[in-house]
């Protein structure tokens, strides 16, 4: 199940936090398995992994930020495909094509930005599965796919993941925010981030029973509106291509932000009117070719509006409307 346990690689003198250990235990990992027992791992420094070792955690393992840093977790995959090596500064076909590693992974467990960092980012992947994570509090992003420098970035498998703010003052982050192409986003749960889900570049991503919502929050004073929600979208999709199958919308001020080519299947837009969120629209159309059919939409609050767009790009059937009438059609 794993090739190195990280109780083997105790703090050493003057070491203050645990990513020095964890560093180490990387290291001696290549191409293997880390494993991390239920605990808490103090991170003062991100952790780079570039050399193909996958994360196991237990359910209860947590790494989390205890100071500022860009990530807790950064990834770069790009090792783990020698179909071509850098050499003298350029990219060549490698010497050992055949030796891909299609099965790098990190899975189980929390990681926690703490409102000090954003929790994991994964870059120059070829494939990659997540599945069965927590990410909390990230101060940018709960997951960053293809960040700055990376390149390939596709066919990312990620599921259950749970992605959640329980500190105010993040306002403005994203759960998931992809540039990468060709990946599958399944049950995953994203709650009080600004943006739910934005899918930014690449394409073909295809996302099934994902939930996004927002709101537990309390205002900042009262008579606001809880401080996630202010200009909040569940899901942004700039990607070309990009269907959602049987997703939910649950309390955005924007539920679906279409400026790319998408479909939305079986999805659903509903507003907790509990937190006295007005004027919001269900889908935001603004470029690009869209169907929608086989949905549901409520109206909650006076002044929702269904759709805003260009109509003529607009294949809309079979949906079930309820509530929605004359202008707010």
């Amino acid at each position: 199940m794993y090739d190195i346990i990280i109780t083997d690689y105790p703090r050493l003198p003057g070491e203050n936090s645990d990513d020095p250990r964890i560093m180490r235990a990387i290291q001696n990992c290549a191409g293997g398995v880390l494993y991390f027992p239920k605990g808490t791992y103090e991170i003062a420094e991100m952790l780079t992994v570039v050399n193909c070792c996958s994360f196991l955690l237990h359910k209860s393992a947590v790494l989390k930020a205890v100071r500022e840093m860009p990530f807790v977790v950064m990834i770069g995959a790009a090792a783990s495909y020698p179909d071509v090596q850098e050499k003298d500064g350029h990219l060549v076909p490698s010497d050992n094509p055949d030796a891909e590693d299609w099965n790098l992974f990190f899975t189980g467990g929390y990681v926690d930005g703490a409102g000090m960092a954003s929790c994991i980012c994964l870059n120059s992947f070829k494939h990659f599965t997540m599945r069965d994570v927590s990410l909390r509090n990230g101060l940018k992003y709960g997951l960053r796919i293809e960040d700055e420098g990376s390149t390939w970035t596709y066919e990312l498998v990620a599921q259950n993941l749970y992605l959640k703010c329980t500190l105010p003052g993040l306002a403005g982050n994203a759960g998931i925010s992809s540039n990468g192409g060709d990946s599958h986003f399944i049950d995953c749960i994203v709650v009080d981030y600004t943006r739910g889900i934005e899918l930014l570049g690449g394409g073909s991503n295809r996302l099934t029973r994902c939930h996004v919502w927002g709101g537990s929050i309390p205002p900042r004073a009262e008579g606001e509106l809880p401080e996630m929600l202010v200009d909040s979208v569940n899901y942004v999709l700039s990607s070309y291509d990009a269907i959602l199958t049987d997703c939910y919308a649950d309390t955005g001020m924007t539920g679906f932000l279409v400026t790319e080519n998408a479909r939305l299947l079986g999805c659903s837009y509903f507003n907790n009117y509990t937190y006295k969120m007005d004027n919001v629209t269900v889908i935001d159309h603004r470029s690009g070719k869209l169907l929608i059919s086989d949905g549901f939409f409520r109206k909650t609050s006076p002044h929702a509006v269904l759709y805003s767009g260009d109509k003529t790009n607009l294949i809309s059937r079979d949906n079930i409307l309820d509530g929605f009438d004359g202008e707010a059609l």
